[in-house]
């Protein structure tokens, strides 16, 4: 059984794409759900789904919609991307890859660009996710001192400031909304 957590584009050519759920979205209502708002996209002729394997197909307008727009769609229905592999599997966060592994970076954007909508850019993830690390990092040192009993302050010292590296590094500016 695969631990897929996040939702994944498997395949896309114009005027088709075909979504993969992860487990916990497939029930009928949440799919059709899903269906319905995808439906009521102008762009959008036909929408398809099977709650055995958490696949939705999408036929649309290869003329006036992309595979951005239809993700953008998704997006607005609350569903959440892990990568855009265009194939069965998602990238792994190291090299070996495989079922149920996820591209971190693209989650958590993915996930960034949605919390950045809800307030109106004032929450960024890229920041409050190191700086979170961080203040746990000082509690753990403040309250248990220097044991090394627990998860060491300096472990999530480094995870602070590794997070904040990778997900600030090589990325465009959040886009604010006007």
């Amino acid at each position: 059984m695969s631990t897929l957590q996040h939702s994944q584009v498997v395949s896309h050519t114009p005027g088709r794409t075909r979504f993969k759920l992860p487990p916990h979205r497939r029930n009928y209502q949440e799919m059709e759900r899903i269906a319905s708002g995808l439906q009521s996209h102008p762009d959008v002729q036909d929408v398809q789904f099977n709650t055995q394997t958490g696949s939705i197909l999408v036929h649309h307008d290869a003329q006036h919609s992309d595979l951005q727009e239809m993700k953008g769609v998704m997006r607005d229905l609350g569903v959440v991307f892990a990568d855009l592999t265009g194939s069965a599997d998602l990238l792994s966060v190291g090299s070996s890859g495989g079922e149920g592994s996820f591209d971190f970076n693209s989650a958590i954007s993915d996930l960034n660009q949605q919390v950045l909508a809800l307030t109106n850019g004032i929450i960024d993830l890229r920041y409050v996710l190191p700086i979170g690390l961080g203040a746990l990092a000082v509690f753990q040192l403040m309250t248990f001192g220097w044991q090394f009993d627990v998860v060491p302050w300096f472990v999530l010292a480094y995870f602070a400031i590794d997070s904040f590296m990778d997900l600030n590094s090589n990325q465009e500016p959040a886009a604010q909304n006007s």
